[in-house]
Parts: C-alpha cells; sequence; structure tokens
C-alpha cells in the first residue's frame, strides 16, 4: 500500500490544510519553548497555545507546574523576539496516566529452563548462548 504525502492531501481540503497550519504553529510554539528551559522539564510540559494574550501551559505534575509559574513569566521576552507574542503565563497540571504493566502470562517451567540451559552448551554462536543465559535468568527472576 502506498500513501500519499500529507501536504498533497490537505491542498485538496481547505479545512484540513487550515487544521494542519495551526497544528504547525502550536508545535512550533512548543519547540520554541523547549528550548528556552532545561531537558529534564521539558520532557514534563508542554507549551499548548497563546490566547487572549496567555501562554498556556501544561505540567505533568504539581512540581513542575510549580517551577514552571515562577520562571515562565521570565521567558516571555525570548520568545516575543521569536513571534509568539503573550504578557502572562497560565499553567495546569494535566496528569499522564500510567497503564499499568500487563502481568508476565507466559511461564517456563523450571524442567524446560534446565532443558534449555543444557542446549545453550552446545551452540557455538556465543551471542546467541549468552541471549540464551539472559532470557532463562530472566524466567527464574520471575
Amino acid at each position: 500500500m502506498y500513501g500519499r504525502p500529507l501536504q498533497d492531501i490537505t491542498r485538496q481540503d481547505s479545512h484540513l490544510a487550515l487544521l494542519t497550519a495551526a497544528a504547525n504553529e502550536l508545535m512550533a510554539l512548543d519547540r520554541a519553548f523547549k528550548k528556552l528551559i532545561p531537558q529534564g522539564m521539558a520532557e514534563a510540559c508542554r507549551a499548548v497555545r497563546i490566547r487572549d494574550d496567555e501562554l498556556v501551559l501544561h505540567a505533568d505534575n504539581g512540581i513542575v507546574a510549580a517551577r514552571l509559574r515562577m520562571t515562565a513569566p521570565g521567558l516571555l521576552p525570548q520568545l516575543a523576539r521569536q513571534g509568539y507574542l503573550a504578557s502572562k503565563v497560565k499553567v495546569k497540571v494535566v496528569l499522564k496516566l500510567v497503564r499499568p504493566k500487563k502481568p508476565k502470562t507466559l511461564a517456563i517451567s523450571e524442567n524446560a529452563l534446565d532443558g534449555m540451559e543444557q542446549a545453550a552448551e552446545s551452540i557455538g554462536n556465543a551471542e546467541v548462548r549468552q541471549a540464551l543465559a539472559r532470557l532463562i535468568a530472566h524466567q527464574r527472576r520471575g
């Protein structure tokens, strides 16, 4: 299946073209903002939009939000020089929900692991032997 470039598709639909342009502008704002803050903090927040002269930021947790509330107003002049004009900042905490990991459902019996260990000894390729050893150790840990 061959796809068409997004630009070809958006040229045919004016609403989609406007939506794509708006999304690109928002992503550019976010990139510009994240270049001004430390990387660790940039991974935990997003510049969402500028509306009514207000830069809206989303933070993953309260600690990042508090730090943004203190530092972001000082970054507004630097953003303005890049064309992102705002005179105030609004920070919202938007928690990221982490999906719980699925419990391991595949269990290899001890007898099978012992057999795999014996079989691994006869394998000539050292990388494959090491990979099997890691698999066996991982299965035995739980």
